[in-house]
């Protein structure tokens, strides 16, 4: 994962995490967490194959995340 690539993940998903704290359950900010730390610690080296399983893992918790937030609005109407 390239440098600009991981800095733009940490961001999105410091940002989901602020804004959407409040309706996420806290096992989901516990992942948001780990998945941050995660990119934070690894830089960009790492195995093609490390680097995949990351980039993954970040579309899996911003899914997770619209899937909630979107749940959430739809049962607010």
């Amino acid at each position: 994962m390239d440098t600009r690539t991981r800095e733009n993940s940490i961001a999105l998903l410091t940002k989901l995490r602020s804004v959407y704290q409040g309706q996420l359950d806290t096992s989901v900010i516990d992942e948001i967490n780990a998945v941050i730390a995660a990119l934070e610690s690894c830089g960009t080296s790492g195995s093609k194959e490390t680097s995949t399983e990351r980039r993954l893992w970040v579309l899996k918790v911003i899914s997770d995340v619209i899937r909630i937030v979107s749940n959430v609005t739809d049962l607010m109407r």
